[in-house]
């Protein structure tokens, strides 16, 4: 994978044991990954990723956490 362009770390209130990072590829692929497991990314489209914070948004995933 191309170099990716990461945004600051989304860290929690637990001491930042739990940072979600965002950022995108030159092509501008959105890709997501814990800063504890570098290595493992998850890629998915701009839309999925709209739909995901919409839904983030809307409370629709406030069961999971």
């Amino acid at each position: 994978m191309s170099e990716v362009h990461w945004l600051d770390p989304l860290c929690g209130g637990d001491g930042g044991n739990a940072c979600l990072q965002i950022g995108h590829a030159a092509d501008g692929t959105p890709i997501l990954r814990e800063t504890a497991r570098p290595h493992e990314l998850l890629t998915t489209t701009r839309e999925g990723l709209r739909n995901f914070i919409e839904a983030a948004k809307r409370g629709d995933l406030d069961h999971l956490v």
